[in-house]
């Protein structure tokens, strides 16, 4: 049964693990601005509410001015327990479409599987996001070059959660990258975890994953790790069920492009 406080519990971990430039409150609801990139750092999000139907228009409207301030499309990220419970509705009415159907897939730091770690490879642990991380996940990741100089940016606002980089090498090149941000109630954060597709197969990820979780964030008081994962993405669930992490959540986002 999915969790009500767990998932409030995530995406304030969430908010703090991924820092937008600017931040706008209306009426229980979190605005956020970043020059466009990443839906995460450009979205809505419905935690609270504290308006009723007859303002909850009003209240659309004066979210879809905000970003027309900053040129932006309208952007809900709206997951399980979003606020008002009729808001999805309400903005389908008004023309929203709906994509990026995610999971957000996680477990206690005890439950994680035993893991083996590919020992071919180096790993090297960063306290920073480097330039050739950037350069890398713009090789082999959705986000071209421009929008990893944005990602560093974002990532270098992360003060307050502890936070690591990791890349994997073979033979001095690099072939996949993890990062992982830690908050003060010992939930783990994981994201970019991206490995060169000719040496997928080779436990890369999973390697990446045990140095974050178990060498990394357990020795620092980490009880719960999580990730979230596309639905479409079938391989990659598999892979994270495979070491444990369970269902948690699905969340989707809901966009007004600009008129």
């Amino acid at each position: 049964m999915k969790s009500k406080n767990l998932v409030r519990c995530l995406q304030e971990n969430l908010i703090n693990s991924w820092p937008a430039q600017y931040y706008f409150f209306h009426n229980g609801w979190i605005l956020r601005f970043n020059d466009g990139v990443t839906s995460r750092a450009n979205s809505v999000i419905p935690l609270n509410y504290y308006g009723n139907k007859t303002i909850i228009y009003k209240d659309i409207e004066t979210v879809e001015r905000a970003y027309q301030k900053y040129n932006l499309p309208t952007v809900f990220m709206m997951h399980d327990f979003h606020k008002p419970s009729y808001l999805r509705n309400k903005l389908i009415e008004r023309g929203y479409m709906e994509f990026d159907f995610t999971i957000g897939m996680g477990c206690h730091i005890k439950d994680i599987k035993s893991l083996k770690v590919n020992n071919i490879i180096t790993y090297s642990l960063y306290n920073e996001r480097t330039t050739e991380i950037s350069d890398f996940l713009a090789k082999y990741s959705a986000r071209p070059k421009d929008q990893q100089i944005i990602i560093r940016e974002i990532t270098q606002r992360i003060k307050i959660p502890k936070k690591c980089f990791i890349l994997a090498r073979h033979q001095e090149k690099i072939i996949g990258t993890l990062m992982g941000v830690l908050d003060q109630k010992g939930i783990l954060y994981l994201a970019d975890i991206v490995v060169d597709p000719n040496h997928r197969r080779k436990g890369i990820a999973i390697s990446l994953f045990y140095k974050a979780t178990i060498e990394w964030a357990l020795p620092k008081n980490a009880k719960f790790v999580w990730l979230q994962v596309e639905i479409v993405n079938i391989n990659a669930i598999k892979l994270y069920k495979k070491l444990g992490l369970k269902e948690l959540y699905n969340y989707h986002y809901l966009k007004k492009e600009l008129a």
